[in-house]
């Protein structure tokens, strides 16, 4: 499971960067907050954490991660950034994400994701 999630996050990663070269800023912000929720429970899954919604996971990671230095804060508040991102271009009217957002926060979640696979 913890392969196969891993999987998904990098797959998430690559769908992001097609989204994004092809202007639909609003689903590159879906799969790159799923790239990094994927990997995120692939490492909890590694350190026998299962987690049943987004919010405990990112309380979890914060637990298990954050407040024992393993993860930046900066890092660790990547995970709500991408999750109010994420959520604010797939459920919000007349809200989207646009490139400069993207350009952001790629590059970030990128890099943590790789942090996180190693973490594994």
């Amino acid at each position: 499971m913890v392969n196969y999630r891993m999987e998904k996050a990098d797959v998430a990663l690559e769908d992001a960067s097609f989204l994004s070269d092809s202007g639909r800023y609003n689903l590159a912000a879906n799969r790159l907050y799923y790239a990094l929720y994927y990997a995120a429970s692939a490492l909890l899954l590694s350190q026998g954490i299962v987690t049943k919604r987004h919010s405990g996971l990112i309380a979890q990671m914060h637990l298990h991660f954050v407040k024992t230095n393993i993860l930046t804060v900066e890092e660790g508040a990547l995970f709500k950034v991408m999750f109010d991102l994420r959520h604010e271009g797939d459920y919000e009217d007349f809200i989207d994400v646009e490139r400069a957002d993207i350009e952001e926060y790629a590059p970030q979640v990128t890099a943590l994701v790789k942090k996180l696979k190693e973490l594994i």
